[in-house]
């Protein structure tokens, strides 16, 4: 009757050593899949980043437009509200992202109030002459 062997380990690598070598080649493969993933997303935001931009700019158009048309006294209660709100916000212990974000509003509305347009966008008429 013939036994048969069990493979034993090799006595030069000790047994923890060998895990450590598996669990760095498994580090490497999903290192290097990480890699591929990042390359690939990287790939899709390159390509849409100029549609995304050219959207970003005409809704930034379209509201900066539509607050020149509010009248002055609105524009700068907005803008006093916004940075009361972050203010109030910074004082309160909220977080510095938090309270920026209540006062961004005050720098929308100042862009708003400094790009206004300085001939009206209506020209005046003149008046009926009596002739």
């Amino acid at each position: 009757m013939t036994t048969e062997k069990l493979e034993r380990p090799s006595r030069r690598t000790p047994a923890r050593s060998r895990g450590l070598q598996e669990r760095l080649a498994n580090s490497a493969r999903r290192a290097s899949g990480a890699v591929t993933v990042a390359r690939r997303n990287a790939t899709r935001l390159i390509v849409r980043a100029p549609g995304t931009l050219r959207a970003a700019g005409a809704v930034a158009l379209g509201t900066t437009s539509a607050l020149q048309e509010l009248p002055d006294s609105t524009l700068r209660w907005i803008a006093a509200s916004s940075v009361g709100l972050g203010a109030g916000l910074r004082l309160a212990g909220a977080p510095r992202l938090v309270s920026a974000m209540g006062a961004a509003p005050a720098l929308i509305v100042g862009a708003a109030i400094a790009l206004r347009p300085t001939t009206p966008v209506v020209p005046a008429t003149d008046p009926p002459t009596g002739e």
